[in-house]
This record gives structure tokens, sequence and C-alpha cells, in this order.
């Protein structure tokens, strides 16, 4: 479909709300069916009924000291679904990198083995954003800015746990590379995954369809910069207590 093309040009450009439709979309651009039809038509109104909606980056001091100074560091945010592709049910990996307010990487992609627990998939993607970090480190260390520890904001408690060596279990044999690769950055000081409520992770949009509609619409706009918002978790205002 020629209309799944031109997404695939806007979202990395201006558009990371449009990742995850867009996603879901091109993977039956071969041979698309009635309801694949009705769902572009869907994002077509979507995006036509919001033409005006792009990428800030507000730059507030208000948000951007809020806790710590976030002031030219990047933050991310990781998520994934379980098995949320019907015909293969591999799930999706979601995640945003945001600097100053506004985004700066995103995406969206399924995972290319299956997953057979949500902590298992949510490790898969926590270590797919790990090692996109790893470039924006460098990009950013290259400009001038010095990034010490990445926040990662994760909402699946098992996750942050094996991500610290706290919890080990059986089933954490069958994405002991994903973790090892994840626990080796942590203890290296690079990443330090913050547990936090699934309704304030931006990344949940580019995983699944998000409803209702004024829950993806909160999220969104912080995704993009329009809504200068910056979560603190109990667990970093206790660091920062004590520091």
């Amino acid at each position: 479909m020629m209309f799944c093309g031109c997404c695939n040009w806007l979202v990395p450009q201006t558009r990371p709300d449009l990742q995850q439709a867009t996603n879901m979309l091109s993977r039956y651009m071969a041979n698309p069916g009635p309801e694949h039809v009705e769902a572009a038509r869907h994002v077509l109104h979507y995006l036509v009924g919001h033409t005006d909606l792009g990428i800030t980056y507000h730059g507030s001091d208000e948000v951007l000291n809020q806790g710590y100074p976030h002031a030219n560091r990047v933050i991310a945010m990781v998520d994934s679904d379980l098995g949320g592709c019907l015909d293969t049910n591999k799930s999706t990996t979601g995640y945003i990198i945001m600097l100053n307010g506004g985004p700066l990487v995103w995406k969206s992609r399924r995972q290319t083995t299956v997953a057979e627990a949500t902590t298992e998939a949510e490790m898969k993607a926590l270590a797919a954003s790990c090692h996109e970090l790893d470039w924006v480190r460098d990009a950013m260390v290259e400009l001038g800015f010095q990034q010490g520890c990445i926040r990662i904001y994760e909402d699946n408690a098992g996750t942050v746990f094996l991500a610290h060596g706290q919890k080990e279990t059986a089933k954490s044999a069958n994405f002991k590379r994903s973790q090892t690769y994840v626990e080796d950055k942590v203890n290296a000081g690079e990443v330090w995954v913050d547990k936090v409520p699934t309704d304030v992770n931006i990344a949940d949009i580019f995983t699944k369809s998000v409803e209702p509609g004024h829950k993806f619409i909160g999220l969104r706009d912080i995704a993009v910069g329009k809504a200068p918002y910056l979560y603190v978790s109990p667990e970093v205002e206790r660091i920062l207590a004590n520091a």
C-alpha cells in the first residue's frame, strides 16, 4: 500500500505517534485484506485530524530540574507486549529515547523469536534499548555532553529485578544472554533501570493499541514534547534524599 510507504517516510521524521500503527500495517503490505485497508483508513483520518502535530524540545527548567538536572541528558523508556502478533505469536519491542523533553530515537519492531513470558519479552526489549543507547551515548559525548548513568523506564517488576541481579529463576534461562548483557550495563554504571507505572511509560504506545483514547493522547503528548512531564519514581527520590 502506497499509504504505508508514506507513513514509513513520515514516522522517522516527526511523527512517533504513528510508529506502532505503521509498523503493524507494514506487515501486510504484500497481501492486505479488507481489515487492513480499514485500519489504514483509520490512521489516515487520524493523520488528517492532527496535521499540526510535531516534535517539541521544550527545555522547561521546571521539568528538566525535577528530581535532578536532566538538561542535555537522555532518558529511555522501554516496553513490550506479549505475543501481540496474532499470526506469529511474537512480541513487539518498543522504546523511545528522550532529550530535553522531546524524542530523540524511537522504534517499534516485532521480535525475532517467540517469548514464552512477559518478563522474557520485556528483557529482550530492554536489551534492544541498551544497544541503541550505546550509539546515542557516543553521539552525545562527541557533541560535548557527558551522560553518566542513563535512566531507563521499565514497567515490569520482574525485568527490573533481573536487570539489577536481584532475582533469578529457572525460566530466566531462556533469555540469559539478554539478561546478562543488561546486567553488565547496570553493573558498569552505564544504565539504571527504574520501575515506573504503566500509565506513565510512554513506550506503551509503541507496542500496542492503547485504550481508552485519552490515555493514548496523554502519552502521545508527552512523547512528542507537547506536554512537558518527567516522572520521578519513589526509588529515585529515596536515592536523591540519601545522596
